[in-house]
């Protein structure tokens, strides 16, 4: 199965290292994180919400997601780039037989990109998944 997890909770959870993959920037596995453009955008819009509601903000964060197109747009870059859906497919078959865990800075209230990566696995490779955290409507 897909599980999920943010960076803090990897310890909490008891993950094993080999079950995690990282899949922020810089982690080892960039083709999973968000294209440099779209996180830029998504960290201004966010910066710009905050003002209005408090530094940190769950609110700011998720509004900022829906603000950018995050998801349409994250979708269309993972799914137009061969190195990524490779990996996700290798993700997807090995969580057949063990517990595989997408890790990412977002708590579970806070929208991450992981969760749509998961649902990307669901749909494309029949993975089964478990989402804990939120999604923005």
């Amino acid at each position: 199965m897909i599980r999920e997890a943010s960076l803090s909770e990897m310890r909490s959870k008891n993950i094993p290292k080999e079950c995690r993959v990282l899949v922020n920037r810089g982690r080892g596995n960039d083709e999973l994180a968000p294209a440099d453009a779209l996180f830029a955008e998504l960290t201004a819009r966010k910066a710009e919400l905050e003002l209005e509601v408090g530094k940190g903000s769950a609110e700011a964060h998720n509004q900022a997601f829906l603000d950018c197109d995050f998801e349409r747009r994250f979708r269309k870059q993972i799914q137009g780039d061969a190195a990524a859906m490779a990996r996700l497919a290798a993700i997807a078959a090995r969580s057949e037989y063990e517990d595989v865990y997408l890790v990412c800075y977002e708590g579970p209230t806070k929208a991450c990109h992981r969760r749509m990566l998961m649902r990307m696995a669901e749909e494309l490779f029949d993975a089964a998944i478990a989402l804990e955290g939120i999604e923005p409507t």
